[in-house]
């Protein structure tokens, strides 16, 4: 009995050892032979020439496992399977390996759904190849060669590859289990995915929450948008622009050499409305050839209108503004709760969202540097919706004792929403009844009243030696003084004020209150839907440096507004320009719902009604 179990022992050590010497025998062959194969890549042509002298001793052999493996390859990759051969070596290393670790579980399952895959590909590929590049035997093999040619005769080129086609498809479905209910599962977790990416950008709300600035009032203000603003997560989804940039690349590279115009490069920014194409011109190009190219260019790409930026400022190259063949909406939503807008509005004054770039990037402008705004667009263009985003952005940003709104409103169904948080948020003559102007006759007393509220600041300015809002509230917290608010003075249509018989008076106290109301914390935004030059005198024009155009119907309504054409081309439906000093920015206004703008209003004005009206100085009556 001792000796049986001695000689099983040594019979299950000889195992083990043959088993050993065995593994490592096929890793060294696999390695061998993926060497020789891979050389035989470079080096087939020189040692193929040579092959029936190969053994001479005379002839050296270029192949990195020199005579054998140019042999070995030969016979493998052209006489046989082509590159499939690959797969031979890999195959014997796996098997070394399972050898070598077979109570390893890992590598048993591993080596079981492995040998499928290679036995399928090695079939497959040398037929593929053939069919793709038949003139390179090197790819398909003999096996390729053969096997190919016999099924072209059979199913022609066409009929051969829509079999490799759907072979490879039936491929994929057995060897992953596909089926209807795992592409259901599969657009199931596309979905929530794509709530997730809404998640990560609603976590800046939880940021905020840490944040040592943040009262109570102002964490009940970001829970309430968050829960208004995301209340239907399903409604999110990326809509596809289905624009064919290189396709466009190549037309307009073809109008532009037609007419002997070479250019060094061609790229393409996708805006949420416009694509932008930056072109750049080789040295001495003329920039006047481009521009004049505008109609040629807008045929060629079947565009409604285009707009040429010659040059880009900044940058040495010019622009073409192509619109979008499907356009995605820029909800107020993304703009308000990115870390992108908290990361910018964090230090300004009086942050406004204006909305987002051709190059993606949220545009907030400080109202308290600008410091006043001028809007025009003709009727439907979003003036309206772009005001009531400025108000909201506002008031999610700022507490009712820092801001102040008067708003004037003569088609008086645009403003009246916000009337509920009139006590709070309004600045208001003494004993007025409306705190929303709607009545034109008393437009003339609120900007009196304006003025007046204006200069008693500059004489309390003077008493404490500060010379703007900031640095006084600023030195009244030692003193415990009266806290200054921001003033912000909206008017929806200034063009009807023109109607009105008072009207230079109006345009008086509008060019007073734009020169100097700006120290003191009071700040204009104007908007009509008449840019004409009896409305926006140069007067009023040359103290209001910031301004937007919507989509104007004329190229004089646009220079009018911005100094240069561009307005009448835009393409509606929250299309602007923006112009700051000298700098021109296309953007896409942000969209909000008004049922969404009613519930904000709702929860303002029945969170902060402890607040009471800010009242301006009595009008002098004249």
């Amino acid at each position: 009995m001792y000796r049986n179990k001695i000689k099983k022992k040594e019979r299950k050590n000889e195992k083990k050892t043959f088993k050993t010497i065995f593994g490592f025998f096929l890793l060294g062959n696999s390695i061998f032979l993926f060497l020789s194969f891979f050389s035989f890549l470079f080096h087939w042509k020189n040692d193929q020439s040579q092959l029936e002298k190969l053994f001479d001793k005379e002839i050296i052999a270029e192949n990195l496992l020199g005579k054998m493996g140019a042999t070995v390859s030969h016979y493998f990759i052209h006489c046989g399977i082509g590159v499939s051969s690959f797969f031979i070596p890999i195959f014997l290393f796996f098997t070394g390996l399972k050898i070598l670790f077979s109570k390893k579980e890992f590598f048993n399952n591993f080596y079981k759904s492995t040998i499928y895959k290679f036995l399928f590909f090695i079939v497959w590929l040398p037929i593929f190849f053939y069919v793709i590049v038949p003139d390179q035997g090197i790819f398909s093999g003999i096996f390729g060669f053969e096997i190919g040619n016999y099924l072209i005769h059979l199913f022609g080129i066409v009929g051969l590859s829509m079999l490799l086609f759907t072979s490879i498809i039936f491929y994929w479905i057995i060897i992953f289990h596909i089926n209807d209910s795992t592409i259901k599962n599969g657009m199931k977790k596309k979905i929530q995915n794509i709530n997730k990416k809404i998640d990560t950008t609603l976590q800046l709300c939880n940021l905020l929450d840490n944040h040592p600035e943040m009262d109570s009032s102002f964490r009940k203000k970001k829970n309430m948008l968050y829960s208004i603003l995301y209340k239907k997560k399903e409604d999110f989804s990326f809509i596809d622009l289905k624009i064919d940039l290189e396709s466009n690349k190549k037309k307009i590279i073809q109008i532009l050499n037609h007419y002997n115009i070479e250019i060094c490069e061609i790229k393409a920014n996708i805006g949420p409305t416009i694509t932008l194409y930056e072109i750049y011109p080789k040295v001495g190009t003329r920039i006047s050839k481009i521009k004049n190219l505008k109609n040629e260019i807008a045929l060629n790409l079947s565009a409604l209108s285009i707009r040429i930026i010659a040059p880009i400022p900044g940058k040495g190259s010019i622009g073409i503004e192509i619109p979008n063949y499907k356009r995605y909406p820029v909800y107020m939503k993304d703009i308000l709760f990115s870390e992108e807008s908290h990361k910018k509005s964090h230090k300004m004054e009086l942050p406004i969202s204006l909305g987002k770039t051709v190059f993606n990037e949220i545009l907030i402008v400080d109202l308290a540097k600008m410091p006043h705004l001028l809007i025009a667009g003709s009727t439907g263009q979003g003036k309206s919706v772009g005001l009531n985003v400025m108000i909201v952005f506002l008031l999610y940003q700022k507490h009712p004792k820092d801001i102040k709104f008067i708003l004037i409103d003569p088609k008086k169904v645009e403003l009246s929403i916000y009337k509920k948080i009139s006590k709070s948020y309004f600045a208001t003559l003494p004993n007025s009844i409306e705190p929303i102007i709607t009545d034109l006759h008393k437009v003339k007393n609120t900007l009196n009243s304006l003025c007046k509220e204006m200069d008693q600041r500059y004489a309390i300015f003077e008493k404490y030696k500060v010379r703007n809002i900031k640095e006084y509230n600023n030195v009244i917290k030692k003193y415990n003084k009266y806290h200054l608010p921001y003033i912000i003075l909206i008017i929806d249509e200034f063009a009807d004020l023109n109607m009105n018989h008072k009207k230079k008076q109006i345009e008086i106290y509008i060019t007073r209150l734009a020169q100097l109301a700006r120290a003191v914390g009071i700040h204009l935004i104007i908007a009509t839907q008449r840019p004409s030059v009896d409305v926006i005198t140069g007067l009023i024009k040359s103290n209001f440096t910031a301004r937007i155009a919507f989509r104007v119907s004329s190229k004089i309504d646009s220079r009018t507004i911005l100094d240069c054409t561009g307005a009448e081309q835009l393409i509606g439906k929250g299309d602007m320009l923006f112009s700051n000093r000298n700098e021109l920015i296309r953007l896409q206004c942000p969209f909000m719902e008004l049922s969404d703008i009613q519930k904000i209003v709702d929860f303002y004005g029945n969170n902060n009604k402890k607040n009471e009206y800010f009242f301006l100085p009595k009008p002098d009556l004249s």
